[in-house]
């Protein structure tokens, strides 16, 4: 019945269906393999002895890392050999094609093997293929997106080791033992497992005879190790560089002249509100983590040099002011009045002038002459201009001929004890931010 049974199964195509030479394939199929008394769930080993299982896997591609699930996406092949007496045959002939049989997974006993800490298990591409000695060539391809531990602290300049272990199943230590063939990790193309974002730097696999898994089983373990580095370039371009020259544009109000405050105090602020807009921007891009990572350490100092820059330039301002100097909105303010001034007395003379003229031509009592009546009023412009003419001399003098002291606009800033704080304060910032660049860019440089 047994018989019967495997021979209905295995042969699927009729005798004489397919015609021509393709009869004889099926005319001459061995549907009595492997043999009917064969046990698929039996070691091929003495009892209490393991399965020696020689091994070998290759790392075919880097799909992947996620920084958001802390995961990596990968292809395996696995390739496994081990013998098993119960499956020797009798080749039909000298080829390759006799001495060798194809058969299904299922079909014979393997050692079931699994990808540790597997997100998201996917069934494995098989082929099995048996020599005429009882020697079972296992091969299985992979991919799989596996758990990992991704420090992202050194973020972007970050590099990893990542730790791939792929085990059996079904059975512990004691009854299959995975061995490395010799592996020779020069014989590694890295730069075609690399892909556009990292960059593998080195791979390795190596055999524990008795791990202790998340299982808490003590398996033989065949442990693959990546090696890869982030490609910064891009990090670099879009995120530090921009930030860079934020802080450089900050610094540049501090080497401007303190009277120019309108200038200073412009620049500042669009440096502070563009680094608050960029920051919300580029945080879309950092790892979501529960810690920080370098760039965000970056991103804060650029953050407060940038407002501490400005609280510089207002308190430089404030100190300015209270030491009796003039900004260009002080001129500005004193022109503006000025020529207001002038309209007013402007209007003023020419209301006096028609009221005197009308007066004199005898429609009231005391008529004078035009004359008399111009000669009057030009007097009286005339003093006005004279005054207006010493308080210009006393500006330019500096002295006391403007409102609680005000210093000229003109006055050399070495003179200003304001102008030497904000030199000291501009050459402090400068050297301060190239310092800090120089020291976080040559710290992560050693590390990456």
């Amino acid at each position: 019945f047994k018989r019967c049974y495997r021979r209905n199964r295995i042969t699927t195509t009729p005798p004489g269906l397919l015609g021509g030479p393709l009869d004889w394939l099926t005319s001459n199929e061995d549907t009595d393999y492997p043999p009917i008394d064969y046990e698929t769930f039996k070691r091929p080993a003495k009892p209490g002895k393991a399965v020696n299982v020689w091994t070998y896997i290759r790392l075919d591609h880097l799909y992947e890392i996620s920084e958001d699930s802390s995961t990596i996406k990968l292809h395996l092949t696995v390739r496994l050999k081990w013998n098993d007496t119960r499956l020797r045959f009798s080749p039909s002939g000298p080829s390759h094609d006799a001495k060798n049989r194809i058969v299904k997974p299922e079909s014979i006993w393997h050692p079931l093997l699994r990808v540790l800490k597997e997100r998201g298990h996917m069934e494995p591409l098989e082929t099995v293929r048996v020599a005429s000695s009882g020697e079972v060539t296992y091969t299985a391809h992979y991919d799989s997106e596996v758990w990992a531990e991704i420090d992202f602290r050194h973020y972007p300049f970050d590099s990893h080791k990542f730790v791939v272990d792929v085990s059996s199943y079904r059975y512990s230590a004691d009854r299959v033992i995975l061995n490395m063939t010799q592996f020779d990790p020069n014989r590694v193309n890295l730069e075609a497992l690399s892909g556009p974002m990292w960059r593998v730097v080195a791979f390795n696999q190596k055999s524990v005879p008795n791990k202790r898994t998340v299982y808490l089983d003590n398996d033989s373990v065949v442990e693959i190790e990546i090696y890869v580095k982030r490609r910064a370039i891009n990090p670099l371009v879009v995120m530090i560089l921009p930030m860079f020259l934020l802080g450089i544009l900050s610094t540049t109000p501090l080497f401007l002249a303190v009277e120019k405050f309108s200038d200073r105090a412009a620049i500042g602020a669009t440096g502070c509100f563009t680094i608050v807009m960029f920051f919300f921007v580029v945080n879309e891009y950092f790892p979501k983590m529960g810690y920080l990572t370098w760039l965000h350490y970056y991103t804060i100092f650029t953050n407060i040099y940038i407002f501490g820059a400005f609280f510089v330039i207002m308190a430089i301002q404030v100190i300015h002011k209270k030491l009796g100097g003039v900004t260009d909105l002080s001129w500005k303010e004193r022109w503006t009045s000025s020529q207001q001034q002038q309209q007013q007395q402007t209007q003023q003379y020419n209301a006096n002038s028609n009221a005197v003229y009308y007066y004199g031509t005898g429609m009231g009592r005391g008529a004078h002459s035009r004359e008399a009546i111009d000669s009057e009023v030009k007097g009286e412009d005339g003093a006005i201009g004279g005054r207006r003419l010493k308080e210009n001399e006393d500006d330019d003098r500096g002295g006391s001929g403007l409102k609680g002291g005000e210093r000229s606009f003109n006055m050399s800033n070495e003179n200003s004890l304001a102008q030497q704080y904000n030199d000291k304060a501009a050459y402090g910032f400068m050297y301060g931010y190239i310092f800090f660049n120089f020291a976080m860019f040559a710290s992560e440089y050693e590390n990456w």
